[in-house]
């Protein structure tokens, strides 16, 4: 999908993504909806912010669509988000996964130093 970012965390603000993640868990196993669990985070830099509030909600995605096997008009409903918001996420998701085994199929298969193909 294009506009997808990805970003490598400093120490510090690997810290906060993973105190954010467990704090937006935490309000949603004691009963939040998703969007009131991403209210109890307080981080000032927007724009981890939003990687945050991103992979929370492709976390979430993730357990109850692949963990759970719920469909995904469930997934929006127990989110209290709507459909589309899910399904782009869910998308986001799984291009994110083939992108990173595309690079770790790079990594693991070095290209040879000749064209590649049936030549």
């Amino acid at each position: 999908m294009a506009g997808v970012k990805y970003k490598e965390y400093s120490p510090e603000e690997d810290r906060i993504y993973n105190e954010s993640i467990a704090k937006i868990r935490e309000g949603m196993k004691n009963g939040l909806t998703f969007g009131e669990a991403c209210q109890v985070i307080d981080v000032t830099d927007e724009e981890l912010k939003e990687f945050i509030l991103d992979d929370a909600l492709k976390i979430m995605i993730a357990e109850l669509h692949y963990g759970k096997a719920m469909n995904l008009e469930e997934v929006a409903r127990i989110l209290n988000l709507p459909m589309g918001k899910v399904s782009v996420a869910s998308l986001e998701m799984l291009e994110d996964a083939g992108i990173a085994a595309a690079e770790l199929h790079r990594k693991n298969n070095p290209k040879p130093d000749g064209p590649a193909g049936n030549a």
